[in-house]
This record gives C-alpha cells, sequence and structure tokens, in this order.
C-alpha cells in the first residue's frame, strides 16, 4: 500500500479503542523461542502519546479519546533463504506503549495493566527497496508507515513486519517473489525475534497473535497462518488470519493471465514471478518463458532499484504511468503459454503447484476472514471464493468479507486500479476484526 493512501485505512473503523488489549492476561511474560533468531535491535522512533493523539485527532478519527505511543524498532535477525542459505533479514517492530492515564483507567475499572498482542503484517509487493517497511520508517520519520501507525498507534497491537528477502538488509539478494517456503520462514523468524526483544525489554505481552497481508501479503498470511496454526511458533495462540486480496492459489491465477486471449492489466507483477521462478528453480530456464530475449537486462529489472513504471519502460510496456491492458505475449512466448494452457506437466504449472499458499490437508484451528474486493481486476474475487470453499470443506471457521466498490477511494492516474485502492477498507476490516476478536465479542 502506498503512502498516498496513509491514514485511509482507519476511516471505516469506529470506537476502536474502546477495549484495546486483553483483559486475561496474566502480566507475566514466558521465556520465547527467539534466542537464536535476534540478532540486534535498533530504536528508529520513540513517540509519545500525545503526539500521537494529535495524529489521530488530524488524520483517523476526531472523536478518539485514547491513543497509543508507539516505539518503531528495526529488528535484524537470522533466517534463511528460499534455497535454505543463511541470511541476516531485517523488518519493522512498532510497539504500542500506552499512557498513564489509560493505565490508570484500566486500574479504576479493575482491570489488569494493558498488555500488548501482536499482529504479523505482510506488505504487499514493492518493487524498490525504498518502499521497505524499515526503508520507509527510517528516510521518511515520524510517523509514516501507515499499517503500523493504524496497528499500534490507534489500535493498540505490536506490529511484525518483514521487509522480505530482498529487501531491507537483503537488498543485494534477489527477492523469492511467490515463493512460499521463503516467505513463511522470513516472518516465523521474525516473530520470533520480535517476541525475544519484547520480553528483554520489558513489554508486558499476553502472547495472542494474529496474522495479515494484502496482496501478495496476503498469499504470505495465508501461509504462515496456516505454517503457525500447525506449530511453528511455540508460545503464541494464533487468534485469527486475515488474508486479503491474495493470489492464493498461483496456479488458478496464472490460468486466467497466461493466456493470449486474456487481458493482463500490470505485466510487471507475471514478469517479476518469472524472474524469481528462474531465479530460484534450476529447471526453469528465463529464455524459454518470456520474449525480452536479454535475460541480463530482464534480471536487473528485478534489482530493488526500478520503479514499476521503470520496469514496464524496460519491457517496452510503458503508458500511463506503466499501468497499461496488454495481453500475455507481450511478456510470455507463444510457446512457452501454448504449452502451460495445454501440458498439464508445464514446469511452471507444477511450480504454481507446490507453492499454492495453503495445503489440502490444512484444517485450520484457527478463526480466518478473507478479506477480498468484489471487483478487483488485478487479483480477482474468485481466488478468494475459491480459497474459501476450499476450507470450508474442511469445517473451519471461515469468514468470507466481500468490500464492494463504493467503499474504495476514487480512482486516480496514478493509482487507477481497484487493487491499488482496496488496501485502505480491507485493513480497516481486517483490524476491526482482530479487535473484535480480543475483546470478546466474536
Amino acid at each position: 500500500m502506498k503512502n498516498g493512501s496513509k491514514y485511509l485505512v482507519a476511516l471505516s473503523m469506529v470506537a476502536l479503542m474502546s477495549a484495546c488489549g486483553t483483559d486475561d492476561n496474566t502480566g507475566t511474560n514466558n521465556v520465547g523461542d527467539g534466542t537464536s533468531q535476534l540478532v540486534s535491535a535498533t530504536v528508529i522512533e520513540d513517540v509519545n502519546t500525545s503526539v500521537m493523539m494529535q495524529v489521530i485527532h488530524s488524520s483517523i478519527d476526531a472523536n478518539a479519546t485514547n491513543a497509543f505511543g508507539y516505539k518503531a524498532v528495526k529488528i535484524r535477525y537470522n533466517t534463511t533463504n528460499q534455497n535454505d542459505e543463511a541470511v541476516v533479514a531485517s523488518g519493522l517492530l512498532v510497539i504500542p506503549t500506552a499512557s498513564a492515564d489509560y493505565q490508570a483507567y484500566r486500574a479504576s475499572q479493575g482491570l489488569p495493566p494493558f498488555s500488548v498482542s501482536m499482529i504479523n503484517e505482510n506488505h504487499g509487493t514493492i518493487f524498490t527497496n525504498a518502499e521497505a517497511p524499515t526503508s520507509v520508517e527510517v528516510t521518511n520519520g515520524l510517523p509514516d508507515y501507515p499499517t503500523a501507525i493504524l496497528m499500534a498507534g490507534y489500535a493498540g497491537f505490536a506490529a511484525i513486519i518483514p521487509d522480505y528477502i530482498g529487501y531491507g538488509d537483503t537488498n543485494d539478494i534477489t527477492h523469492p517473489y511467490m515463493l512460499k517456503k521463503a516467505s513463511v520462514q522470513v516472518s516465523v523468524d521474525m516473530i520470533k525475534a520480535s517476541i525475544k526483544y519484547m520480553e528483554e525489554n520489558g513489554v508486558v505481552l499476553n502472547y495472542q497473535l494474529y496474522v495479515s497481508g494484502y496482496s501478495q501479503g496476503g498469499y504470505n498470511a495465508m501461509a504462515v497462518g496456516q505454517s503457525i496454526d500447525e506449530g511453528s511458533v511455540s508460545n503464541v495462540n494464533l487468534m485469527g488470519v486475515a488474508p486479503m486480496d491474495g493470489p492464493y492459489s498461483i496456479e488458478d491465477l496464472g490460468d486466467k493471465e497466461i493466456d493470449a486471449n486474456s487481458v493482463m492489466l500490470y505485466p510487471g507483477f507475471l514478469a517479476y514471478l518469472a524472474n524469481s521462478y528462474a531465479y530460484y528453480y534450476d529447471d526453469v530456464d528465463l529464455t524459454d518463458i518470456v520474449v525480452e530475449t536479454n535475460t541480463t537486462l530482464y534480471q536487473s529489472l528485478f534489482d530493488g532499484s526500478h520503479s514499476g513504471p521503470e520496469i514496464h519502460a524496460g519491457l517496452g510496456l510503458t503508458i500511463n504511468y506503466g499501468f497499461a491492458a496488454y495481453t500475455a505475449d507481450a511478456v510470455f512466448k507463444e510457446s512457452f503459454i501454448n504449452d502451460y494452457q495445454n501440458n498439464p506437466d508445464n514446469v511452471i504449472r507444477s511450480k504454481f503447484q507446490e507453492n499454492k499458499s495453503y495445503t489440502s490437508s490444512w484444517v485450520p484451528k484457527t478463526k480466518v476472514n478473507l478479506i477480498h474486493c468484489l471487483d478487483d481486476e488485478i487479483i480477482p474475487f474468485f481466488l478468494a471464493q475459491n480459497a474459501f470453499d476450499d476450507l470450508v470443506a474442511t469445517g473451519a471457521d471461515v469468514t468470507l468479507s466481500p468490500i464492494p466498490s463504493e467503499y474504495i477511494p476514487a480512482a486516480t492516474p496514478e493509482s487507477p486500479f481497484v487493487h491499488s485502492r482496496c488496501g485502505s477498507p480491507a485493513y480497516g476490516t481486517a483490524v476491526k476484526w482482530f479487535n473484535a476478536i480480543r475483546s470478546g465479542d466474536i
């Protein structure tokens, strides 16, 4: 989500602060399992509650009666890449801090001290390192990363937001775009490292964990949610998973997009996918897939220094700020398109199947809410519907939350698509749902 829509994420939320924090916290912390993950931590911002109250009154809710200060911390932690190489990754941890007045209010009501619930937030597709969460916070300063402001400063959740491999401190590595193993590991290990940091610094945790993400982050959130639900992080209570507008089955999306008769509205996404899969799989050859014969040039477009419009221009696809309508043969060779559509053993099809964000054997023990804009033209609604149907068949506690277009901000020349504008109401819906779970309302 771009900063041009900052703070819009919270506009649909009413009276969210009434039940921040959980009332069943014991007030004691457990020994986390992030000892081997946490490498270092640097406080980027330390914002008091009075400053955040001004931000909330001016940008989110003029009638808000409470706000949380927050600390923005750059976490560096050990994890592994898609090919199992050890790397030190980075991410943004934003920790809410309750005011003395709020703590006094809780005491006056016979409530225990405020304790912190956590959200692992997985951001959407970015192309430049400048868009990584830690880069945004460091470069632009207080208070700038919009989902973190919503989750921490307004709603009182600690936000755990990995930069992802390929961004932040790992921007010299090719990003494993839509590759499940690396997508899960980078979030799981940051959760462990963040818990360790908070335990060591006196943050009272209640160990409730929620998982969210939009677009690519929605894909990640589904995969991370399954991993944690099945026990990859031992000292948390997974309360809810809210994937938003994600391509949960990349194969289903490919069936629609890798077709010479189907319009491809943002070719850069699938070009990014082709580059990632060709880099990380030895049996995927980029020259067999894409029309661009200069693969060195092709790969250089995805090195973290080129914006979406610049990537489209490099591929000869530059119309209307880089947003354009093409068919698949603008990016992919006709021979590849034909083989993908007609050969069930096509190598890319098999890789897409391997990287589906959830497995058919998963029976979620936690609540899942699939939030999706009805008119998303980049990641179509049927992807959420298919995932919902799959999970319902397992007997899961799953909700499908369609968002009609009337709730989405108006289009602009730089942001013409529903998909690029859907993040605002989607995040508002997700955090409101998380808060209802935290408050015991659902």
